[in-house]
């Protein structure tokens, strides 16, 4: 009688302790701990940024795996393992990533690319790129300076579009050579500068009279085609101009930040 006289009571308190309420904006108690709605709001709309849909189950199956790495978590501060000096650079070097990226979040939302920003970098790309040239190049790359020069040698006996074509496709060691070397229209500034420095001074259909070193590899150059860059509207690449305002803020910004920085090494 002795023995249910007392577990009625422990009965009770276990049971009272599994039902206290949980602090408000939390969902789960673990050890203690609560376990925040705003945790769970940021997994469900990262699942729903990856395709998922918001349901019951979902937030069934986060919440479980929320608890189960804080039970986890706790076990790991518990036996210290977030002490040592690897573990305390690891979360230092996490907690700045964090930290930089709210950052730099705050101020692309507090300084939006302007419209007479977009119009401003579009009148400057115009005239910039007014009578640019574009090259419709043909490249075989090989790791060996003399067999590029032997090809050379050879293209220059056979003068015809086949034959380099054909090279490129059994030798070449560039992705172009699915498609005979081939490459597509390119301005100056996205050509390699080692390159682009040969292919201004070659005329349309000729080689170069050597092979070109990059890092990767030598280069047989054969300058296909050229024609007058063909301007876009604004509308068309207003994107492209929006997102380098942005970044060429954004870096300005950054600068700043270092220039005024007071940093003792």
């Amino acid at each position: 009688m002795l023995k249910l006289k007392y577990a009625l009571p422990f009965i009770f308190f276990t049971a009272w302790a599994q039902a206290q309420p949980l602090p408000q904006g939390s969902f789960a108690l673990v050890n203690g701990q609560a376990l925040s709605d705003a945790l769970l709001d940021l997994n469900i709309q990262a699942n729903i940024a990856r395709g998922q849909t918001d349901s019951p189950q979902l937030r069934q199956v986060l919440q479980s795996e929320l608890i189960g790495r804080e039970v986890l978590a706790q076990e790991s501060k518990k036996l210290n393992l977030d002490q040592t000096p690897n573990a305390q650079a690891a979360l230092s070097q996490m907690q700045q990533n964090f930290l930089t990226g709210l950052l730099l979040e705050n101020f692309a939302r507090k300084n939006p690319v302007t419209e007479a920003q977009i119009k401003a970098d579009y009148e400057i790309f115009k005239k910039e790129m007014t009578n640019a040239k574009e090259y419709k190049l043909s490249i075989i790359t090989v790791a060996s300076q003399k067999r590029a020069q032997e090809m050379i040698d050879e293209l220059q006996k056979k003068r015809n579009k086949n034959s380099f074509s054909t090279l490129a496709k059994a030798e070449s060691i560039d992705p172009s050579k699915n498609n005979g070397g081939e490459l597509d229209w390119l301005l100056r500034q996205q050509i390699q500068p080692a390159v682009g420095n040969v292919v201004a001074n070659l005329s349309k259909g000729s080689l170069s009279a050597v092979p070109i070193q990059t890092q990767a590899g030598w280069i047989v150059v054969q300058l296909d085609d050229v024609r007058t860059f063909s301007i876009p509207t604004m509308k068309d690449i207003e994107p492209q101009l929006r997102d380098a305002a942005a970044k060429k803020a954004l870096a300005a910004y950054v600068q700043d930040l270092r220039a005024k920085a007071k940093v003792t090494q």
